[in-house]
């Protein structure tokens, strides 16, 4: 899923590598959740509207070591900031 940058105005995007130890398909939106880090892990969540998902998580499951890139964005809501990390792409590292 090389081709998810439609322009070349933003040509580097975030990079993290880790274990998926998750996987929820959902509607809307679903999500892969990698467990990241060394000595202290940590899990982080990548979400990803479900028409696109498909095709970006086939040919993966849980155990596997990936590399993903992906961007993300905050919303102020009722006096809270929520941010999400937004997949782009997934590859086996």
């Amino acid at each position: 899923m090389d081709n998810f940058n439609k322009n070349e105005k933003q040509l580097y995007f975030n990079h993290l590598k880790g274990c998926i130890i998750y996987i929820e398909h959902g509607e809307e939106f679903s999500s892969v959740t990698l467990s990241i880090g060394h000595e202290n892990t940590r899990n982080a969540n990548f979400c990803m509207k479900s028409h696109l998902f498909k095709d970006a998580i086939n040919g993966y499951s849980v155990g596997d070591k990936v590399s993903v890139k992906y961007y993300i964005n905050s919303n102020k809501k009722n006096g809270r900031w929520y941010t999400n990390a937004t997949l782009l792409s997934i590859e086996f590292q």
